[in-house]
């Protein structure tokens, strides 16, 4: 995969993401990318990775040229780096890697889990569209009974209208 903008390079167009919000903490993402999938087990117990995406996510719309953040599993979890190239800004190289060492340890080994090339209009609609539906059943006494204090509505709110300004909805 071309990383430094050359004319060859592969952006993917078959992109999908997949937030399951699950009860008691954890979440599992799917991404969708080129016909295959990649499963991360997400947990909430040392922090809020879904306001850490829509950060990072904003940063990019607010001019950033890059941003990472990081998805903790139990032990381990993932590195997400997500960089604009300076040929094109609107394809984002997302690099997601993965790490075994447990939340507030030093990551001394990253391990290359999913690299991609991807419209940053396409990366926008697609997680957009998965906290909307979240922010949307959250609203649900029932879903969000065993789901209290795991997503920040307001952070949400913010990034509903950044992506709206963003992609001219």
């Amino acid at each position: 995969m071309d990383t430094k903008g050359s004319t060859t390079l592969d952006v993917a167009d078959d992109i999908d993401l997949l937030l399951k919000l699950d009860s008691d903490g954890w979440s599992d993402c799917f991404i969708h990318v080129r016909n295959k999938c990649y499963k991360l087990v997400i947990t909430h117990i040392f922090g809020d990775p879904y306001y850490d995406f829509m950060h990072s996510l904003m940063s990019l719309i607010n001019g950033q040229q890059s941003t990472t953040f990081f998805w903790y599993n139990e032990p381990g979890g993932e590195k997400i780096e997500i960089t604009k190239l300076k040929s094109d800004q609107n394809i984002v190289i997302v690099n997601i890697q993965s790490f075994r060492e447990q939340f507030g340890r030093e990551i001394k080994e990253l391990e290359e889990n999913i690299c991609f090339n991807v419209k940053l209009n396409s990366l926008l609609i697609v997680s957009y569209m998965q906290l909307r539906k979240t922010f949307l059943l959250l609203k649900d006494r029932d879903f969000a009974q065993h789901r209290n204090n795991i997503f920040s509505f307001q952070k949400f709110i913010e990034f509903e209208n950044a992506v709206k300004s963003f992609l001219k909805l």
